[in-house]
């Protein structure tokens, strides 16, 4: 793609995004001037969509963000990084970067990015493309190079980014010398912020191939670095005849990454709960080599390792600085992850089918594809078998959940009638007492308040 042809589709893109076209009108009316640069720009290039915006600005870019918070209603965050002043604006669930690039220039600018591809600018103002360090030419030619030595050695998380970049745009490669400088990253990625680390692999995990990306982490020798929980499930074998826990790990994510008719995986069209099956994906292994164990005739087992997995996971991401509520929901997933598997051999009890719906909730169709993905990713010599008795069950899972949503129970007793009844205090007890009745409502056995009351009673 030519520079021309570049500034053309962006032109056409500004036509379709007004958030882009009011940095442009700021940048005009204030007279300070701005580049569309990084992502943004890369995207166009690429033909992909893109949402953030990153705006260099240089002398007078202290006005150009003062009109924009005008315009916006609200100032932008701002922060400094490296010697570079940056302000952010969250609007209208995007984020708009302005860069003040007025010290250096454009051009230098351009230098001190991460990658040439992301190193391409287009002046808002004038609608010329700016391409000092060949990054058009490096995107035709699928290569991932630096602007100058060094800039890895400087910030030390752009080796992570390389690889989420190669998740992302799978058929890039890295070029020789960033290669070296990423392999050379580890002790300092060591010492990065765990929010850094946990951005950056987030992206990768929701990215087109998750697998490729966390391949490379492994094969750059940064992995101990990003995710040293995972070390040990390398070498670790994941059952009788399947590859290590590892690799079943990664082709896990592949599967998810492309679900095609899966039970649930219309789930994955849901950015939030496609990014809930990723990293339930990559965690809920965690506990087979600490549980590793074998039987008289040799063959491993992993007792108990959905719940001490729960344990790790929870762990991990607290460690990487993920919300609560994220880390609840991943927990428990991966305590229940093989829950589908036992009602497949049980021949799928219609009482154990609804009490995992109830179990998991709204989080039932990320369960089964998460059970999808296992399955098929697991290598066995008995997989296809099997596949064909979790399959029905996943289906079946699928229906009870969208009854559930669509004629829920009555709820026939409260915690406080529990309480009252049984003269007990407020605990799990209660809980059980109400689940016991939940599911006798369930299985018609009690049909009314009075009927459940009584049941309270002669519990007693």
């Amino acid at each position: 793609m030519t520079p021309e042809k570049l500034a053309a589709r962006l032109r056409r893109r500004m036509a379709t995004d007004p958030l882009l076209r009011e940095v442009r009108e700021a940048a005009r009316a204030s007279g300070v001037p701005a580049w569309l640069v990084g992502g943004a720009v890369r995207d166009a290039a690429l033909g992909c969509p893109s949402e953030d915006l990153d705006v260099a600005a240089g002398r007078g870019a202290g006005r150009l963000v003062r009109d924009l918070g005008s315009l916006w209603g609200h100032r932008g965050f701002r922060f400094r990084k490296r010697g570079v002043t940056t302000w952010r604006f969250e609007v209208r669930g995007r984020k708009v970067d302005v860069v003040d690039a007025s010290g250096r220039g454009i051009e230098r600018d351009l230098r001190r990015r991460d990658f040439t591809v992301n190193a391409i600018a287009l002046d808002l103002v004038g609608g010329r493309t700016l391409d000092p360090l060949g990054g058009l030419r490096d995107l035709e030619a699928g290569r991932l190079r630096l602007p100058r030595p060094g800039v890895v050695r400087e910030d030390p998380v752009r080796a992570l980014r390389a690889c989420r970049f190669l998740a992302e745009f799978p058929a890039f490669r890295l070029d020789p010398a960033a290669r070296r400088e990423a392999k050379a990253a580890e002790r300092g990625l060591r010492r990065a912020s765990a929010e850094r680390v946990r951005d950056e692999t987030d992206k990768m995990l929701v990215a087109p191939r998750p697998d490729l990306g966390l391949e490379t982490v492994e094969r750059l020798g940064l992995l101990g670095a990003v995710l040293p929980e995972t070390i040990p499930l390398r070498r670790c074998v994941a059952g009788e005849g399947r590859p290590d826990v590892w690799r079943h790990t990664l082709d896990a994510l592949a599967r998810s990454a492309d679900p095609g008719r899966l039970p649930g995986a219309a789930t994955a069209r849901d950015p939030d709960a496609a990014r809930l099956l990723r990293w339930t994906l990559l965690v809920h292994d965690l506990a087979k080599p600490e549980t590793l164990d074998r039987r008289a005739d040799g063959r491993p087992t992993f007792h108990g390792h959905e719940i001490a997995g729960a344990r790790l996971a929870d762990a991990m991401l607290r460690r990487l600085r993920m919300p609560a509520s994220f880390r609840r929901r991943v927990s428990r997933l991966v305590r229940f992850h093989l829950r589908p598997h036992h009602l497949a051999d049980a021949g799928a009890p219609e009482r154990g089918l609804r009490r995992l719906v109830r179990d998991a909730g709204d989080d039932l169709p990320v369960l089964v594809l998460h059970a999808a993905c296992d399955a098929l990713a697991s290598g066995s010599p008995d997989a296809r078998a099997r596949w064909r008795r979790l399959r029905p069950v996943l289906v079946q899972l699928l229906a009870l959940h969208e009854r559930s949503k669509t004629t829920p129970l009555p709820t026939l007793v409260t915690g406080t009638d529990v309480m009252s009844v049984l003269g007990i205090p407020q605990g799990p007890e209660v809980g059980r007492m109400l689940c016991e009745i939940r599911e006798l409502l369930e299985d018609g056995v009690v049909t009314s308040r009075e009927e459940a009351m009584e049941w309270l009673r002669e519990a007693r």
